[in-house]
């Protein structure tokens, strides 16, 4: 429970408006609160609309700082409500510090007794790291009391008052550990029905935990009004639902409502709904929709603030379909850092979106638009062309008349911009990024917005097509670009690879390998993988034994022996106060009791001491009883098959083992700050939760089997960093592989599939340097991926199959285009082909015989001239690909020889060149269909 902020004047202030009491006056008799009780204009309402008692429930009789209540100790008080007050209490049994909830006595009656009962044993049944944990319930001098957990770092609600609004990234992780106590509770059948600030307490270590299970109910019982008979409100009108307020049947999208107007409070340090009185309070409720976060606090990023209202709906099949759906949306708004992605991951992310745009909307699109006006055909018949269409007839067409084609290209490049701007700014994702798991954001981890998201294509698909864009507007009509060098043509060519290039020239790990359009535009391309819940390991189904008579232990009902052996017993026991299983480990005579700083222990990594006895007659401490096994049993179990292929063994996926090893390593840089360390670390000092956690015991976990001997002896008792990063690694070795002697091999060489960002971790444990440093390095590979999944490595596979596919493709229908644009372009081809041998042979064989330039030329004027001479087909696409540079200059000066050659001339260059002449072989098999099928 919270702590007062001033530590003087709490035990003189009224614990529910908080003024000064005047002399000995006790709380329950404040002026201030007695006035505004005995106006009968309206009921009261607390600082954010918790309806207060009236005077006739006000309590009296509570106990002061300093009295004796049973074997407690009155503290001081930290609240109080309308059922109570709650005081920091010592327990004088253990010393241990409690928060001590007392029920007023002006409230004493059989139903408020009943309430005040089934507060505790509902808050009791649930045992979770953000539940406030409810050490007993009993009755003190005829009062009923319930001793909690003393969470000593106030409650949200005073966080905010006292320190304003909260930063977005603190807020959502407070509401992202709300989640996962009312999960638990909901895994149970429990709804608390009246989340807010005030009982929402935060630990010292900055963990929350939900408190005040006043109001919770059985899901079984969900139809209790909200109005009793006397017209007292049940719950926070501010924070309840609108079927709560009506009275309506109760399910977790009600707990989900008042999750929701949780995170608005603490987002804007107000309430989604303010009036002047109940009535006015409640009826906004039922009446008025949510305004948006972004009212009141404008900076707040646009997907939480859509999440907190999706949250506030008035119907609620409206809202998020379950807590899940929920942590989904809010978690990446977290204060973790997300993942930035690889250079790889968005090169082929960037690649698909490229073959995507190219394939369909550069050819087929365009095509298909502009064809039905006939204008493809049109274009090309006026060029001396037939009138069928063909892609290579779109490329001449823009390549002839670049300034007529500039709508063409104004459009595609429109479509280009948006195809990335669009789905980037409102969803963060194109289809490359959606197929790669890749996500762009804005500052606030949002998708960035269209306006935001606009400049990242104009700088990485604009800029770098410029030189594209030259070449087509400025230079095709330009012969001298075509007689310029092979090598200027092709750095015009390739200049906007070059560009794109440069714009990641900025790219560093450091910096999340930001490009230059990300650092101009503020946003992140990340990995998008989604926020992975803690996975509960597969238990092996055991029927529970025959229950003996066995004597009571101390408060305790006997209900089985779990192991007994050298004069310790493990026995389990039932709490029927609180409902609840308890462990009972009985020691012999003359051991020394637990130690006070373990009896105070109340971190997850733990087991929570309870209570304990030691004298003549007993000796026994009791603890809280765990669900799951201890991870040797765990790893023991035979796989659920009808054959057993040999010694038991249970692999535990990576997906499960990183949290064990996140648990351990916080628990163990937690422990190593306190002096709480264990005396011995061993793998039989572990146990794995029902829920997926592991914790770390002092003694062998009750019914652990003795370990393998190549496990390797145990850690020494003084754990240095040395000692931490080997007991992580054998838990790691022996969890992955499923049996305890792996635990001898260190983990970077287990004999399972791993991602290759875990076997580098790995490869680094033995230099981390101590346990804190180990918690680091493990807490962000809770974000990165767990397993490579065969979507995942079907994605890869067909990324990979896209540059083959496309090459048995062009095999495939290559031959029929070009054998269909040879003959609108006879000899062309040909052509191109004697020209590139004589370029090889000029470069590479200079001192072999050959035909002479003359010669080459002779014979490219008397069989080449109509080919050459035809603008039309010269001047073509595929023509300046097949003809440039040189090339193409040498054979336009081959039609002007001087002097004219004569016949014996002409006859000796046929002879000379016919003799190395390209043959037409290779092209006539290309055009065979077998030909086709085999490269395809």
């Amino acid at each position: 429970m919270p702590e007062p902020q001033d530590n003087t004047s709490a035990e003189r202030r009224c614990p529910q408006c908080g003024a000064e009491l005047p002399g000995n006056l006790p709380p329950d008799l404040c002026p201030k609160c007695l006035l505004k009780s005995g106006l009968a204009t309206e009921p009261q309402t607390g600082p954010i609309g918790t309806v207060i008692a009236s005077v006739e429930s006000r309590s009296r009789g509570l106990p002061q700082p300093g009295e004796q209540l049973g074997h407690y100790r009155i503290v001081r008080s930290l609240g109080g409500g309308g059922m109570g007050a709650v005081f920091e209490a010592e327990d004088l049994e253990n010393g241990r510090r409690v928060a001590l909830k007392v029920l007023s006595q002006a409230l004493d009656s059989p139903e408020a007794r009943e309430r005040f009962i089934r507060e505790g044993r509902l808050a009791a049944s649930i045992n979770h790291p953000n539940s406030v944990y409810v050490f007993g319930t009993e009755e003190l001098g005829g009062t009923p009391v319930i001793a909690m957990e003393l969470v000593a770092g106030g409650t949200l609600e005073e966080r905010v008052r006292t320190r304003g609004p909260m930063p977005p990234t603190e807020a959502v992780d407070a509401v992202l550990q709300i989640i996962a106590g009312l999960e638990a509770a909901q895994r149970i059948g429990i709804l608390h029905r009246d989340i807010k600030p005030s009982n929402c307490f935060v630990d010292i270590d900055g963990t929350v935990k939900i408190g005040d299970f006043g109001l919770s109910i059985c899901t079984a019982l969900r139809t209790e009004p909200a109005l009793t008979a006397a017209g007292s409100f049940l719950g926070t009108p501010a924070f309840c639902s609108p079927e709560q307020v009506r009275g309506q049947e109760l399910n977790a999208r009600s707990d989900m409502y008042s999750v929701g107007a949780t995170l608005f409070y603490l987002l804007t340090g107000r309430t989604p709904f303010q009036a002047n009185n109940i009535v006015a309070l409640i009826a906004t409720v039922l009446e008025q929709p949510a305004p948006s976060p972004r009212q009141f606090r404008p900076n707040l990023p646009r997907g939480l603030s859509n999440a907190v209202l999706r949250c506030l709906e008035k119907q609620p099949g409206e809202r998020f379909k379950n807590y899940g759906e929920l942590r989904q949306a809010i978690a990446p708004y977290n204060s973790a850092a997300p993942v930035p992605a690889t250079l790889g991951l968005r090169f082929a992310a960037g690649l698909l979106d490229a073959l995507f745009l190219g394939l369909l909307g550069w050819i087929v699109l365009i095509a298909w638009w502009l064809d039905p006006f006939g204008f493809l055909r049109g274009s090309t018949a006026s060029h001396g062309m037939q009138a069928t269409f063909s892609p290579l007839d779109l490329l001449d067409f823009l390549s002839r008349s670049p300034w007529q084609a500039l709508p063409i290209m104004l459009v595609a490049l429109v479509c280009t911009v948006l195809y990335y701007a669009l789905p980037e700014g409102c969803w963060g994702v194109t289809l490359g990024k959606l197929l790669f798991g890749l996500r762009v954001v804005g500052p606030d981890n949002s998708p960035p917005g269209f306006f935001r998201a606009l400049p990242r294509p104009l700088l990485y698909a604009v800029a770098p097509a410029l030189p594209y864009w030259l070449y087509w507007l400025v230079w095709t009509n330009a012969r001298a670009f075509l007689n310029a060098s092979t090598t200027f043509q092709t750095f015009m060519g390739f200049g906007c690879y070059l560009l794109m290039a440069l714009l990641f020239c900025t790219a560093r790990r450091r910096n999340g390998f930001a490009a230059v359009h990300d650092l101009v535009t503020k946003t992140r391309v990340i990995s998008r993988a989604a926020l992975q819940a803690r996975l509960a390991p597969a238990l092996a189904q055991t029927l529970p034994p025959a229950v003996e008579a066995k004597p009571l232990i101390g408060p305790y009902h006997i209900l089985e022996t779990l192991e007994d052996s050298a004069g310790t017993a493990w026995l389990l026991g039932y709490d029927i106060r609180l409902l609840r299983k308890v462990w009972i480990r009985t020691v012999p005579a003359g051991t020394l009791p637990v130690p006070s700083p373990l009896r105070s222990l109340g971190r997850v990594g733990r087991l929570r001491w309870l209570a304990g006895r030691r004298s003549p007659e007993e000796n026994w401490d009791a603890f809280e009883a765990l669900s799951g096994q201890p991870l040797l049993r765990l790893l023991g179990q035979k796989r659920q098959s009808g054959q057993d292929a040999g010694p038991a063994s249970n692999p535990q996926p990576w997906a499960q083992v990183r949290y064990w090893l996140c648990d351990l390593a916080t628990e163990l840089s937690a422990a190593g700050k306190d002096n709480t360390l264990p005396p011995l670390l061993d793998l039989d000092r572990v146990w794995i939760t029902g829920d997926g956690r592991a914790k770390l015991l002092d003694f062998p976990a009750p019914g652990t089997p003795a370990p393998a001997a190549a496990a390797g002896p145990p850690a020494p008792p003084m754990l240095n960093h040395a000692d931490a990063s080997r007991f992580l690694g054998q838990i790691a070795a022996a969890a992955l592989e499923g049996r305890a002697e792996a635990a001898a091999k260190p983990p970077s060489e287990v004999s399972v599939p791993l991602p290759l960002h875990v076997r580098e971790f790995f490869k680094g444990l033995p230099q981390l340097s101590d346990a804190d440093s180990l918690r680091l390095a493990l807490r962000p590979l809770l974000q990165r991926i767990a397993l490579v999944t065969r979507p995942r490595r079907a994605a890869v596979v067909a990324a990979c199959s896209v540059f083959p596919l496309f090459m048995a493709c062009s095999f495939l229908f290559g031959p029929a285009l070009l054998d269909q644009w040879n003959r609108r372009n006879p000899g062309v081809f040909e052509l191109s082909q004697l020209l590139h041998q004589r370029s090889g042979l000029r470069r590479w064989a200079k001192n072999l015989p050959g035909p002479t330039d003359r010669q080459y030329a002779i014979y490219i004027a008397q069989h080449y001239r109509a080919a050459i001479t035809n603008d039309a087909s010269l001047y073509s696409a595929l023509t300046r690909n097949l003809i440039k540079g040189q090339d193409r200059r040498f054979a336009q000066e081959s039609l002007a020889l001087r002097p004219p050659p004569t016949d014996n001339e002409i006859a000796e260059a046929d002879a000379a060149v016919k003799t190395i002449l390209p043959g037409r072989e290779a092209l006539d098999m290309a055009r065979k269909p077998a030909f086709a099928l085999m490269m395809f």
